[in-house]
């Protein structure tokens, strides 16, 4: 078949696609009158990078719902150093729950288990996380069951084991690289978790840890070194993990993967949102935001003490695929993934 009718017969799939991802929310309660409730419940929201889809699921919940809540929101624009004043803040407003984006936000704020220095964090209030990737070896929570303080959360990424099926699943794939910020714990975590199981499914993994610059930090300017490393030493993907560097970089990082003509995964959406990876299995961030919501309701409106509600995760994850990314690479799905996947294409600059 001509390359042409392959992309022909590939874009008319495009109207084939059933996956959903979407998580079961029929546990909420049903919507009624709140008795003793005379103002918006306060939520202080921390972020690490700016607003994102999560967030805007979490506003949709209570807005269906008819519940009142008021949300302030600070970034930490990628510095842990700016965590200090919004404490500050959040002590001197009170709120009814904090809630927290990211591992860095989550430490920041909430700190670890069990802290040294617990004066340096909010410990006295309500707290709850999402988009924390391995919140348990971060020292977050003890366990998704019990999370050992009043403290609870979404997971949200899908098991390393259905990531790496998803990559064998898609190609004939035998050596795949990782360039990741070796200054993050999330990004840490997760290339041990690909060292120990990527061999299980026949995967050869280079793990390549991007060089720190005077400042201590990630250099960006690495990136295109790093890509044609792994492109030397024989990797036939790459692949992006929760990774907020890579993340940051993603647009410049993938358009190199493609120059060099390497699909990139990605473990979490935003890759597949702002730049050009070209497949991954991922969590819906707006569903996210409504799951962390029914967690939010237990605590505002039920009186629930978070320590006793568990860490909760997605029933089901997004396959996607950038249609525009798989042209340029010419590297086509097989046709059981076409029919279960949903397209995207390349987002516009």
């Amino acid at each position: 078949m001509s390359n042409h009718n392959k992309i022909q017969n590939f874009v008319l799939t495009f109207l084939l696609v059933l996956v959903s991802g979407t998580a079961s929310l029929s546990s909420a309660m049903e919507p009624e009158d709140l008795p003793g409730v005379t103002r918006p419940f306060d939520v202080f929201a921390v972020v690490w990078r700016g607003e994102t889809e999560v967030e805007a699921g979490f506003r949709e919940y209570f807005s269906q719902r008819g519940i009142p809540v008021r949300m302030t929101v600070r970034s930490l624009e990628l510095d842990r150093g700016n965590a200090p004043p919004i404490i500050e803040e959040i002590r001197r407003t009170k709120p009814d729950l904090v809630y927290t984006w990211g591992t860095g936000a989550t430490l920041s704020i909430l700190g670890p288990l069990n802290p040294e220095q617990p004066e340096k964090f909010v410990q006295d209030i309500p707290g709850m996380f999402v988009l924390v990737a391995y919140p348990i070896s971060a020292k977050i929570v003890e366990s998704f069951e019990n999370t050992g303080r009043p403290v609870t959360g979404v997971a949200y990424l899908a098991s390393i084991e259905s990531q790496l099926k998803a990559i064998v699943d898609y190609g004939k794939f035998q050596k795949i690289a990782v360039i990741y910020d070796q200054t993050s714990s999330n990004s840490r975590i997760n290339v041990e978790s690909l060292k120990e199981n990527a061999p299980k499914f026949g995967l050869e993994l280079i793990a390549l840890p991007i060089p720190v610059g005077e400042n201590g930090k990630p250099d960006p300017e690495k990136l295109t070194e790093l890509v044609q490393t792994a492109k030397s030493e024989g990797a036939q993907l790459l692949y992006m993990g929760p990774d907020s560097f890579i993340t940051h970089h993603g647009d410049a990082y993938t358009s190199e993967a493609i120059a060099a003509g390497l699909p990139t995964f990605a473990s979490t959406q935003a890759p597949l949102n702002g730049s050009r990876a070209m497949f991954g299995l991922v969590s819906d961030y707006h569903t996210v935001g409504k799951l962390a919501a029914t967690q939010a309701e237990k605590i505002l409106i039920e009186k629930e003490n978070p320590q006793d509600l568990p860490v909760v995760s997605l029933s089901r994850y997004k396959l996607w695929i950038n249609i525009d990314v798989v042209r340029e690479v010419m590297m086509y799905p097989p046709m059981d993934m076409i029919a279960i996947a949903d397209f995207k294409t390349s987002p516009q600059n």
